[in-house]
Order: C-alpha cells, then structure tokens, then sequence
C-alpha cells in the first residue's frame, strides 16, 4: 500500500462498550484518529481491558482478566495495583504483552508489505519496556529496528517519585525505580538503550522525568500539548438555554448504602453552575472545592455545583459524607459520564473548576473551554502553560485546603457576578480550537520525531 505505518500501545482503555475511559485512554483513541487522517500513514493501536473484547483492522484489546494495572493509589477504573502484583506476575504480564504485540507487528507487514517506522508506548514505565522488548526482538529476527517515542501521562512519574521519597514504603516499596534503572530504558547513552524521544504534555512533566531520569538527554524531550477531539467538544448553545430541563435529566451517582440517585434539579432553582471533572484523587482535591461550595452557595445568587467522577468506594463515601457534612444544598455528584454527556454537562456551566495539585497537563481544562466555559484551577502544573486571564483564572497554590477555598469560592464567585460565560468563554472556545487540535498536536509531534532522529 506504500503507506508509512505507527504502532501504539495504550496503558489505558479506550472509551468504548459502556466502559469509562481515563484521560490518557482518550488522549490514545484521539491520537490514533488523528493520525489516520495524515496522508500516506497508517496508525494500529493495542490498548488493556477486562471488559472489551473485540478485534478490528487496526485496533486489538489486550484482554484482561484482571483490572487495569495501575501506578498510584486510586484511579477512576481501577484499584489494581502493580505494587500489589508479585515479580511473576509482572514478568508473565510482560512477556504476554510482547508476544502479542509482536506478532501482531508482523502480521500486519507481512500482509500490507509496508513497513512500521514508528512505535509509541503510552506511560513510561511497562509499555515502553515492552516496546523496546519488540524492537529489539524483531531486529534479531532480521526485521529491521524504529525510533521509540514515549509518551510520559504523569502517573507512572507519582510513582517514581514516591518510591524515590521512602517515606510510605508500605505503598511505595522502591521497586519499579530500580526496575527501570536496571533496564536502562532512558539511559540513552546505553547503545542498547529504549527511548529514542520523549514526549510530554507539559514542561513541568519533562522536568519531572529528567529529574528521575536525570541520564536522557532534555534536548530529546517535546513538549506536546493535548488536543482535545473537536467532534465531541463544541459549543451546544440549545443546551445553556435550556439548562435547568437538561439537568434535570441527570441523576447523582451515591454509593451503595448512602441513598438513591436524584435528579439534578433543586427545588429552589439555580442562577449558575460549577462544573468539576476528575476521579477521587486527593491531589484532585475535590475537597477544596466542596468547601468552596459551602462558601459560595451563600451568594444570593444560586449556584449550583455538578462533580463529575468517581474513585474507590471509600472515596466515594468520603466525598458524600463531606458534602452532608458542610451541609451543601446544589452539589451533586453524578458520577463518570461518557464524552458526549460531559460535552453536555460542561455546556450547562458558567465556569469549570478544577483545582488540581500540579496537574500534568488538564485536558479537562482545555475540553470544558472548547464547550464556550472558562476556567479556575491552580497556579501550578500544566494549567500554568495556557490558563491565562482571558479565558479564566489561576487561584495561589497553597498547601491550605482551607485557604484554597476562600480562593476558588472568590474566583466562582466573580465569574458568576462578572458573566464570564458570556465574556470570556467565547475567547476560550475560540483558543482551544486554534491551539489544542488533535490533528495539530500529532503532526507536530511527528515533525519533532523526524527532526530527532
């Protein structure tokens, strides 16, 4: 077919058969969309589920029969840990990952006679040991080699960084640091080395990973902004005019033993929403934001709080409690949602909060203002590279949950009182639409590919 061809293998789901999808799970299907429209290039994607079994032409499910192994402590899809895998189970999981994706490679070259130039691991921690394994595999059987380009999401790098700490062992022990180490996978010095170029989603995760990493080289490391995927994203002006029947619509999600789902329509009303996405995370610190909530919906003017995500059951039960506890009367947690109900809910809001703790990069930023919504997060992480105050604000980076909440609930409350919906959600819309195109994002990425190697 005389097409160039691109390998990526995902660390997380995609979005698909009822199964919600992270962040670094959508960023993968938008990129491997996006370069399918590239002329002369052809990307096939691999990506983990327990649930999704299917096979298409250029995309398999490495089927699990366990969650999703995950690096930190709590993740919207799963709780399965590799701190929790023993060394066998981590040695199997590596060896089945590379015999498929391996045989797979082959494969398709035998059957289009072209050839991959190409292969992207997502995360740097097993993908990108498995990417090299197949590299190196497929150079001993006569097959030719390719540059391997990491894409780094910012977990793994939480758990790097833990585990270099020392200070919670129990959770942390230093394993997988010295694992990777050992395999050399940055050491680009190594003639035999795994990474050819690294690519970030913000220059403070490039900085993140060569300070584990300090031996790869930060010349080699892009900055690479996410695009967001402008067929889901988009302004629905029906939607905001007819909010309060949309919303109702919605029911909460509570965790199991705390109450029935509700609708999202309280009895006296609303004059403006709060839109929070993010899973239960503690550097997510929803906590923050609902303390915020107890500050803010003293306002005469109603504002209403929607959270979208969720986490481990006891962070569920957490999150609840606390809204019982301050006494909050328009939040609602309505749980994860898929894209095109997010794309809704984001509409209906006046602003989206996201108050993250150095957030590697915020796609969720960059989704909600591509819906024609400002934002308000933390002066810290990815946020700082495009949150500027045209489309929202950034609120001072504290330690203080208390004292981040006197400051979220004074930027809410002037972005109610000063309608930035209305003056500066446009802005934002029109931003995003020129800046964070997925298309845009992996041809650049692919230049900077060419350039490096």
């Amino acid at each position: 077919m005389g097409d160039r061809l691109i390998f990526q293998l995902g660390t997380n789901n995609w979005q698909r058969d009822g199964e919600f999808a992270p962040g670094s799970g959508i960023l993968h299907e938008a990129h491997h969309h996006a370069y399918n429209t590239l002329p002369g290039l052809r990307c096939y994607s691999m990506y983990p589920s327990r649930r999704q079994r299917f096979r298409e032409e250029q995309v398999r499910v490495f089927a699990l029969d366990h969650d999703i192994p995950i690096c930190e402590s709590i993740s919207p899809t799963s709780n399965y840990r590799w701190h929790s895998m023993s060394d066998d189970e981590v040695d199997a999981y590596r060896k089945r990952l590379t015999d498929e994706v391996a045989e797979w490679i082959d494969e398709i070259e035998d059957g289009t006679g072209d050839r991959f130039v190409l292969g992207i691991a997502h995360h740097g921690f097993m993908n990108t040991v498995v990417m090299r394994d197949v590299i190196r595999r497929r150079a001993a059987a006569g097959r030719g080699t390719m540059p391997l380009l990491c894409f780094v999401h910012g977990t793994e790098l939480k758990m790097y960084v833990n585990e270099k700490r020392a200070d919670n062992p129990a959770e942390f022990p230093l394993r997988f640091l010295a694992f990777m180490q050992r395999e050399k996978i940055f050491d680009y010095a190594d003639p035999e080395h795994g990474v050819d170029v690294v690519a970030s989603i913000s220059a403070e995760q490039i900085d993140a990973l060569t300070a584990v990493f300090p031996e790869f080289p930060r010349e080699r490391a892009v900055l690479s902004h996410n695009g967001y995927n402008q067929q889901v994203f988009q302004v629905l002006p029906d939607v905001y005019a007819n909010r309060a029947e949309v919303l109702a619509g919605f029911t909460t999600a509570p965790p199991e033993g705390h109450g029935e789902p509700e609708p999202v329509a309280p009895p006296d009303g609303f004059d403006a929403v709060v839109a929070f996405c993010g899973k239960f995370a503690d550097w997510k610190r929803l906590d923050a934001l609902l303390r915020a909530a107890a500050i803010y919906e003293q306002h005469e003017k109603k504002i209403l709080t929607l959270v979208i995500g969720s986490g481990p059951h006891e962070a569920q039960v957490a999150m609840h409690e606390l809204v019982a506890e301050l006494g909050l009367r328009r939040t609602y947690i309505v749980g994860p949602r898929p894209q095109d109900e997010l794309t809704t809910l984001f509409n209906c809001a006046d602003v989206g909060c996201f108050p993250s703790y150095r957030e590697p990069f915020g796609l969720v930023f960059i989704e909600c203002m591509a819906c024609g919504t400002p934002v308000i997060g933390a002066d810290s992480g990815g946020p700082r590279d495009f949150v500027t105050p045209e489309v929202g604000t950034l609120v001072p980076e504290t330690d203080d949950r208390q004292e981040l909440a006197r400051s979220l609930a004074a930027a809410v409350t002037t972005a109610v009182d000063e309608d930035w919906k209305k003056t500066k959600g446009p802005v934002a819309q029109a931003y995003v639409k020129e800046k964070f195109s997925v298309t845009k994002q992996v041809a650049d990425l692919l230049a900077a590919v060419d350039r490096l190697t």
